[in-house]
């Protein structure tokens, strides 16, 4: 009966995650935006490096197989609506990775919302998380941090001089990371930023880190202001990421250039290597300016209920199927 003693055991904490869900679709409805689904089971995953899809086997009436994976994200599928004519979506539901550890701050099947805004930039994602956390009871207030500042303040280096992997690399080396000689810029960033940068955030409180090198630009534009950084926001309540957000990348030659290099370093990461979905591709060269923010529902519940183990918020977690 091991499963029932979880659940009654956390059942203070799974009742604020039900009346979360409630007002969190609540304060979507009250500003307008459409709620959507998205196939959760699709042909052709993202190409993020770091990301594992898990993969399934689909048979049709026939007896014909399919290979299927299911999503990591909805984005390809809510861009996709974008350049369809919806301005104001957003997704609350379940994405699933594999390779993550059962419980902790990972479970490999987790809820995501993800929301986009046509016509906007970041900046508008940014009041839209302060005003969500509002909405649900979190008091205190979010300062706004330029990641050029963090590394000044916590690691003594001047971000805008380490912005090549070759430079980079010799400052990874002057503290003593002992990096390998060809490990890509983003490799090397966080050997930085998860050692010296990211463990000092819980002494910020409630912190919103923008503009990343454009080396970490993923799917977001380049910063008009200043093209060595991206319009990229990542959100960090206690020192733990939440929520990942850009300023839409809309140059269709851009992005599969992007994702084409993404493809590559899975390959030599020795990933599995999937093809680049040419309907993204094609939407994302008739999209209009948006702006989109992907937040970890599961870790949310986490900071409003006071828990440090996402397994505390979860009716049946992965350790408790499996384990």
């Amino acid at each position: 009966m091991k499963h029932v003693e979880h659940i009654q055991k956390q059942r203070p904490a799974l009742d604020t995650r039900w009346r979360m869900l409630k007002q969190t679709r609540e304060f979507f409805w009250s500003k307008g935006f459409t709620e959507v689904e998205t196939p959760l089971v699709v042909r052709l995953p993202g190409q993020e490096p770091y990301l594992n899809p898990i993969p399934l086997v689909l048979h049709n009436e026939l007896g014909k197989t399919f290979a299927g994976y299911l999503h990591t994200s909805p984005e390809y599928t809510m861009k996709k609506m974008l350049t369809a004519g919806y301005e104001k979506i957003f997704f609350l539901g379940k994405t699933f990775r594999d390779c993550e550890s059962f419980g902790g701050m990972h479970n490999p099947e987790f809820t995501m919302i993800e929301w986009y805004r046509a016509h906007e930039d970041m900046s508008a994602l940014m009041q839209d998380v302060e005003q969500l956390f509002q909405s649900l009871g979190y008091a205190q207030s979010f300062e706004r941090l330029h990641m050029r500042q963090l590394w000044k303040e916590y690691a003594d280096l001047n971000l805008d001089t380490l912005l090549t992997a070759e430079a980079l690399f010799a400052a990874c080396m002057s503290k003593g990371y002992h990096p390998d000689a060809d490990e890509q810029y983003e490799d090397l960033f966080y050997r930085i930023f998860l050692n010296e940068i990211e463990p000092r955030l819980a002494e910020q409180g409630p912190v919103i880190v923008h503009h990343y090198p454009a080396q970490m630009a993923a799917l977001s534009k380049i910063s008009a202001d200043d093209p060595r950084y991206a319009e990229r926001f990542e959100v960090y309540i206690e020192g733990v990421e939440i929520a990942n957000a850009f300023t839409e990348l809309t140059n269709a030659d851009e992005q599969l250039k992007r994702l084409t290099e993404e493809r590559a370093l899975r390959q030599k990461l020795g990933k599995d290597v999937f093809e680049i979905d040419p309907e993204f591709i094609e939407a994302v060269r008739s999209m209009p300016p948006a702006a989109g923010v992907a937040l970890g529902f599961d870790r949310l519940v986490q900071v409003l209920a006071g828990c440090k183990d996402i397994d505390d918020v979860l009716v049946l977690p992965a350790s408790k199927l499996f384990l």
